[in-house]
């Protein structure tokens, strides 16, 4: 976790670890906060102690516990209301429904992002819904 005391608090879970890596690195870089977390079942672990956090940004398609699982368990189990947004290039869920914006809103959680925008069109959508936007 990079720390700077005024800026706000992002978590990255994503198993594509040059993927996180990157977003991470261009998050720092716009002065955020960031906890970036390729293994989903350590990130479960570890959100309990980052309670302060602005945003999650959760991938959907990884290995050992899914995006939709663990989106589950940090609403439920865990009773956690940071903002979450599901960050994918997945187009159909395992059982065929489209990932869309209609999908998310019945997921519970704040948006969407699609992996395959540009860098810089990421970070843009990012700190929109950290603004309360819900723009994508």
């Amino acid at each position: 976790m990079t720390n700077n005391k005024e800026s706000k608090k992002i978590l990255v879970i994503d198993d594509e670890k040059s993927f996180a890596e990157i977003l991470c690195f261009a998050l720092e870089k716009e002065n955020f906060t960031v906890g970036c977390y390729t293994d989903p079942q350590l990130a479960l672990k570890e959100i309990l102690n980052f309670k302060d956090s602005n945003l999650i940004l959760l991938d959907l398609s990884m290995p050992k516990i899914d995006g939709f699982e663990l989106l589950t368990r940090i609403k439920n189990d865990l009773q956690n209301n940071i903002p979450i947004v599901i960050i994918t290039n997945l187009r159909y869920t395992k059982d065929g429904r489209e990932i869309n914006e209609e999908l998310i809103k019945t997921l519970g959680v704040k948006g969407l992002i699609k992996k395959t925008a540009d860098l810089s069109e990421i970070v843009n959508q990012i700190k929109k819904f950290l603004n309360n936007g819900t723009d994508n």
